[in-house]
């Protein structure tokens, strides 16, 4: 289990609802509990907080100067104390992050059931085609348009595939969804890949 640096306090799993001080002694979670701001010198910031102490930045919502003791992170942004106690009292119920990873994991899983179901259409008309050339009955181009379109169905789902992948970095609420995505557009690319090795073998 994670503890405070500075006072050990077993800390719970859920870091998203303890934000970022801890429950226990209030000390910031992500700055080293060595680290301690210097009063600030002539012509130079100072916190808002704690007064005639060395500003080291701005928080990214109110604009309020901060020292070392004050800032913060959370969210992937450096915001101040008060700010990120705001915002959970509030309960934001969807900020951008979490609607940029509901897009990202709802872009991939598109992409990849879409190249799967263009693809598979197109493997059906592909031996249509086929055999009606063989027949005689319809030109060999039409076929291999055909082909030309199964293959570049690819590229979706090599952009499936890539929003998949960013959106299982950034760790959101979606995962699972992603992690459908990235596999129904991977399978994809490796049917294209071994479809092409086996046309390369069989000739």
């Amino acid at each position: 289990m994670a503890r405070c640096p500075s006072c050990e306090y077993p800390l719970p799993d859920d870091r998203e609802r303890l934000g970022a001080r801890c429950p226990n002694c209030r000390d910031p979670l992500y700055e080293p509990p060595t680290r301690y701001s210097r009063p600030a010198r002539d012509g130079e910031g100072a916190c808002t907080a704690h007064k005639g102490m060395e500003a080291v930045g701005t928080c990214g919502r109110c604009g309020n100067f901060l020292c070392e003791v004050c800032r913060t992170r959370w969210r992937d942004q450096v915001l101040c104390a008060a700010c990120v106690d705001r915002a959970l009292e509030s309960r934001e119920a969807a900020p951008e992050q979490s609607r940029a990873h509901l897009r990202q994991a709802l872009l991939s899983l598109a992409l990849g059931g879409g190249a799967w179901v263009v693809g598979a259409g197109s493997l059906v008309v592909f031996s249509l085609f086929a055999a009606a050339a063989a027949a005689g009955k319809a030109p060999l181009g039409l076929a291999v348009l055909v082909l030309f379109v199964f293959f570049a169905v690819a590229l979706p789902a090599a952009l499936g595939l890539g929003q998949a992948t960013a959106a299982l970095r950034t760790r959101g609420n979606h995962m699972i969804l992603a992690t459908f995505g990235l596999i129904v557009s991977a399978l994809y690319l490796g049917a294209i890949v071994g479809l092409f090795a086996f046309v390369v073998w069989q000739s």
